[in-house]
């Protein structure tokens, strides 16, 4: 009998090779054997014309992260114009420029609390048909902002717009995936905040030398392109059978389901029944809940259990650090020694793009590697990473400082922790909120994720502004102690996710200790007529 290997379509189901025994069968570590019979016997080609239309389809969905990057790397830049600091008599540090940024957050606090129920209401091609309008409107907004007040006018605009549509999109990639494909998938959508990123930074290398007020505003209009992508297309796209058939169109989900998860696009196959009833058997046809109504994330210890997840996420993900290099790069490359405002523009370009390398090489990998261990010893890499650009920073960013090397040593350290820090977390920070929440919380608990994240944003804007302008390179300490924190919360609190569909977390979710539950996993024997009989339960959860 001819065994077969591990292929790019059954990785994230697996967690080991299959290896031979005895009389022709052969062993393999898996979490969920009736999962993996499913897709074992479904035999999908994730090259197949319908898997590339999935791709496509899904990319409507990530240009609401290319959305988010474009804004994010927006103000770090024009943060840094003589012409846009000028016309609105701002500094680059301080508590002005701390409300700015902190502005946006304000208005992505406000648009969380409609998100959900946009979500769940009109579906999440509705949620992020709202959440794109508004976007274009705030873009409009502070593209024509002739004053500071019409400025953070739109800024709370965009803000409000993100927040939608950031929590609707999330949700409709990961629903709308196959069970063994959605790591990949869902990792790539948040990935893609670089996509948006490296434009807008790359733009206003060139623009900075307007001798205009089109240096700021061009990039600013330029933030039109994503939702108006979106707004095109998403119409053309199917709903999430998830919320299909929690709005009791099971048929309807079927449909979408053989269109993009079947061989010939016609038929059903195992995987999709399973998947079916998996769906039926967790997702309650109900009526819509009130907006203010979001008992469903405390009311059982299962889900305060996946609000911990959440939160984990939301805060770790925001005080690793990647704030200071986000939104201040250019305070923090003048701490190094880079003085030109060009010179700074250049290197926030090219930091985007190394950024970019490091979140799509880890989005590829997800399936791979187990999400909890990615993070708690990825917190601690931070860590190390971080204190070693703030010591670098203290004796070759100062004033006067003529060692070149040292300043390059500094820049190059930087660079790699904003690797690190897009390999580690960017490719999981939607991906594993959706994967935490299940069916019944999931558009409410993303919105709760945008209001975490943003509590958690706060220090990254309007704290980090002051705090930088105080006490400079000093205050990078601040989150090298975060980051060792986190490992140990990670180690201690993070659920894996890696390996179950949606539906079957709510096991993980009921133990006592998810995090030490969610990676146990069973070795099966593979008998020659396909049967699997489970010979040993692995609990490998602590290493």
């Amino acid at each position: 009998m001819t065994t077969r290997q591990d292929s790019f379509d059954d990785a994230d189901m697996k967690g080991s090779v299959r290896s031979p025994t005895f009389e022709g069968r052969v062993e393999e570590t898996v979490f969920k054997p009736e999962l993996k019979e499913a897709i074992d016997n479904s035999k999908l080609d994730p090259w197949s014309r319908r898997a590339v239309a999935l791709y496509f389809i899904c990319m409507v969905g990530f240009m609401n992260a290319v959305s988010s990057g474009f804004d994010g790397s927006l103000m770090g830049g024009i943060n840094a114009m003589d012409q846009y600091l000028n016309y609105f008599h701002y500094t680059s540090t301080g508590s002005a420029t701390g409300i700015i940024f902190l502005i946006y957050v304000v208005g992505q606090f406000a648009g969380a609390f409609f998100a959900g129920p946009a979500a769940d209401r009109f579906g999440r091609r509705g949620g992020m048909a709202v959440g794109c309008t508004i976007i274009l409107i705030g873009a409009s907004v502070v593209t024509a902002a002739q004053n500071p007040g019409m400025f953070l006018g739109g800024r709370f605009v965009l803000g409000f717009g993100i927040a939608i549509s950031t929590t609707a999109a999330p949700m409709w990639v990961t629903e709308l995936a196959p069970a063994h494909w959605r790591g990949r998938l869902g990792a790539a959508y948040n990935s893609c905040y670089f996509v948006g990123a490296i434009p807008a930074t790359g733009i206003m290398v060139g623009s900075v030398n307007f001798n205009s007020t089109w240096a700021w505003r061009l990039p600013l209009l330029l933030q039109v392109i994503p939702p108006t992508i979106v707004l095109s297309c998403l119409w053309f796209c199917p709903e999430s059978p998830r919320w299909l058939v929690s709005r009791g169109h099971i048929e309807e989900a079927r449909a979408v389901m053989m269109a993009y998860h079947s061989v010939d696009g016609k038929s059903t196959n195992p995987l999709i029944e399973f998947q079916l009833r998996e769906f039926q058997e967790m997702i309650q046809v109900r009526k819509m809940e009130p907006v203010w109504d979001y008992s469903a994330l405390w009311r059982s210890a299962n889900a305060r259990w996946r609000v911990v997840s959440l939160a984990l996420m939301c805060w770790n993900g925001q005080l690793a650090g990647n704030g200071l290099i986000t939104y201040f790069l250019p305070v923090i490359l003048k701490n190094a020694g880079v003085t030109s405002s060009h010179t700074q523009l250049l290197y926030n370009f090219a930091n985007n793009l190394l950024s970019c390398a490091g979140a799509f090489t880890g989005a590829a990998l997800t399936d791979r590697m187990p999400r909890r261990a990615r993070l708690y010893i990825g917190s601690i890499l931070l860590a190390a990473l971080l204190a070693t650009v703030a010591a670098l920073s203290g004796a070759y960013g100062k004033a006067g400082n003529t060692n070149v090397d040292g300043a390059h040593a500094t820049i190059a350290m930087i660079f790699l922790f904003g690797i690190t820090y897009s390999f580690v977390y960017t490719p999981l920070q939607a991906l594993y909120c959706a994967e935490v929440l299940d069916q019944e919380m999931r558009a409410k608990g993303m919105a709760v994720h945008v209001i975490i994240a943003n509590s958690a944003g706060f220090i990254n804007t309007f704290a980090n502004s002051v705090g930088l302008q105080r006490w400079g390179y000093k205050y990078y300490f601040v989150f090298v102690v975060w980051d060792v924190i986190a490992g140990v919360l990670w180690f201690l609190f993070g659920a894996e996710t890696r390996g179950r569909t949606l539906e079957e977390l709510d096991e993980v979710f009921n133990q006592p200790w998810p995090a030490f539950a969610g990676a146990r996993k069973v070795k099966v024997v593979v008998k020659e007529s396909g049967d699997r009989e489970v010979v040993e339960v692995i609990d490998d959860a602590k290493v």
